[in-house]
């Protein structure tokens, strides 16, 4: 499964040190509505990366009109991420 992935700057400076994403990453299964998330959290970066479907589970909550929102029970390595969006300089 493919999700995107709204963060601050602070900490893709940090997943970028690492060279992870720390479990449990929460994403959205379209970029939209992670985009709406980062609106609404101040969040700047929206990363994307595939997941392994079977460590891949929907959340209770966080959801909006836009996507729904997953949790994934795996690090998510630096090298697999793509950034779809900065508002950064």
């Amino acid at each position: 499964m493919k999700l995107y992935h709204a963060t601050t700057s602070k900490k893709a400076k940090l997943y970028k040190q690492t060279g992870k994403i720390i479990q449990p990453v929460r994403g959205f299964d379209t970029l939209l509505g992670a985009m709406g998330w980062a609106i609404k959290t101040g969040r700047k970066i929206v990363y994307s990366f595939e997941t392994n479907d079977e460590l891949t589970h929907k959340l209770p909550d966080h959801h909006n009109k836009y996507g729904t929102a997953f949790w994934v029970e795996e690090d998510i390595k630096y090298c697999n991420i793509k950034c779809e969006f900065s508002g950064d300089k």
